[in-house]
């Protein structure tokens, strides 16, 4: 029996971006210590989702002036997460991007020169995860989608090289998703983690009848 289960991530990096995007601050705090050994991973899976995001976003890299007001708003936006970081308790970052730095990254993920500047960017990775944010709220993501943008993101850092340990949560931590989901989304995240208790239940079954 083939049972759709709820979320396709296969990394602790994975889940903590998710826990991030959901803004739970309590899977956060839980999930942040076993991502945070591997930065490498971290930030790889950081990349691939601003990939995924921008490629979903379908920006045209012939109209450079449409990407700059997307920068624009991108940096607004960040702003903003920054001055109610204090109450919401998710650490966004201390520092603020530039329009410059969010366009520069959408330009070379298009594969366009993004100017003369041979010097690395000044805050690496908080751009792309601006850009990532605002892909969620401008394409109304869904977990499930949110679930598919980042599983995908961790196929592409494994095609990238980057060694990702497999990760599977406990009970208690795909409860705890349940619920953060639940919360911000209501009904779609009821069914959608219906399917994982199914999963999670034929599994159970499956190994039972073979001790």
């Amino acid at each position: 029996m083939t049972t759709g289960r709820a979320s396709g991530l296969s990394t602790t990096q994975g889940y903590y971006w998710h826990a991030y995007l959901l803004g739970d601050r309590s899977l956060v705090r839980r999930l942040q210590p076993r991502a945070f050994l591997d930065r490498r991973a971290l930030g790889g899976v950081l990349l691939g989702m601003f990939s995924v995001a921008v490629r979903w976003l379908s920006p045209d890299q012939h109209n450079p002036a449409e990407i700059r007001l997307f920068a624009e708003r991108v940096t607004k936006e960040w702003s903003a997460l920054l001055d109610t970081a204090a109450a919401t308790g998710i650490a966004h970052g201390r520092h603020g991007v530039t329009a410059d730095e969010v366009s520069r990254a959408i330009l070379w993920e298009l594969g366009e020169a993004a100017g003369d500047d041979d010097a690395g960017p000044p805050h690496p990775g908080l751009p792309e995860l601006a850009v990532v944010i605002t892909a969620v709220r401008d394409l109304e993501l869904k977990p499930g989608d949110i679930d598919r943008l980042i599983t995908s993101a961790e196929g592409l850092a494994r095609q990238w090289g980057i060694d990702l340990v497999a990760y599977r949560p406990g009970f208690i931590t795909r409860w705890r998703f349940e619920m953060a989901e639940l919360r911000r989304y209501g009904c779609p995240a009821r069914k959608r983690w219906s399917a994982e208790r199914m999963g999670a239940f034929v599994d159970w079954m499956r190994d039972d009848s073979t001790v």
